[in-house]
């Protein structure tokens, strides 16, 4: 009976592990390395929660933004996280972006520029400080 429990936990371990998904942190000849740059917002003007996707598609239009995140919902002030090519874009064309489309925004902090792999068609897949 201890052999068969043994073969058990062996082929449930295989299957767990053949299963696993692929995070990335081999080398992916379809990943490439950015360096990305995170803007913390707080955005105001949004009257409930079915507001988020519109903050976030504002911001994705904007170049450069890889991710934009809600972090924090509040109809005071919406806690959001950007994720931005280096360069490409600054807080105040976030801020522009978020005022056209009828939303109020603030820049409360920016983080030092890091190097992020990114798979082409996939989005993250790992940080690499």
């Amino acid at each position: 009976m201890k052999n068969a429990s043994q073969k058990f936990l062996l082929l449930l371990w295989l299957i767990c592990f053949l299963a696993m998904p692929d995070f990335g942190f081999a080398a992916d000849a379809k990943a490439e390395m950015k360096i990305l740059q995170e803007y913390q917002l707080i955005v105001t003007g949004l009257k409930c929660e079915s507001c988020i996707p519109d903050v976030r598609g504002a911001l994705k239009k904007v170049p450069g933004v890889q991710e934009a995140r809600i972090t924090k919902f509040d109809k005071s002030g919406t806690e959001t996280s950007v994720e931005v090519e280096a360069g490409a874009a600054s807080g105040d064309d976030l801020v522009s972006a978020l005022e056209r489309s009828g939303f109020h925004a603030k820049v409360t902090a920016v983080g030092e520029p890091r190097k992020v792999a990114l798979k082409r068609d996939a989005g993250f897949l790992g940080l690499f400080h």
